[in-house]
């Protein structure tokens, strides 16, 4: 028989700028998933949502930007605060980069190149797709 529970389907934007370099968000202290870490933009697709709207609007409500183009990578399904995800993860350019302005649950970002990942806490899905991407 198959256990019933919920699963949230998420996605993920890995934004490279020209120089090849990576957005990373750190997010509050007081979210409930992934509190204080540095991830990518994103989120829960809404019901009757397409995932690709999902993904332009997250990035858009979460840094401001918008994304021109984008291709699907990989997948990550995983378990956080008794919550069950499945995230799918885009490798994207966006329009206007220097105009990233983070809503109020991000309270930083930064660009980085692979050798910069070891300075900051990312949870482990998310890193592993980083040091593929980059």
């Amino acid at each position: 028989m198959y256990k019933k529970y919920q699963v949230i389907l998420a996605v993920a934007a890995f934004i490279i700028n020209q120089d090849h370099q990576l957005l990373i968000v750190r997010k509050s202290p007081y979210e409930r998933i992934d509190p204080n870490l540095w991830v990518v933009p994103g989120g829960k697709i809404n019901q009757k949502e397409k995932i690709i709207d999902g993904l332009k609007r997250e990035v858009k409500e979460e840094v401001n930007l918008e994304i021109i183009s984008y291709r699907w990578v990989n997948e990550n399904v995983f378990e956080n605060n008794n919550f069950y995800f499945h995230a799918q993860h885009f490798l994207c350019q966006a329009k206007n980069i220097e105009t990233i302005k983070l809503e109020k649950s991000l309270t930083d970002f930064r660009f980085i190149t692979k050798k910069d990942l070891k300075k900051y806490q990312i949870p482990n899905g998310l890193l592993e797709t980083m040091k593929m991407i980059l």
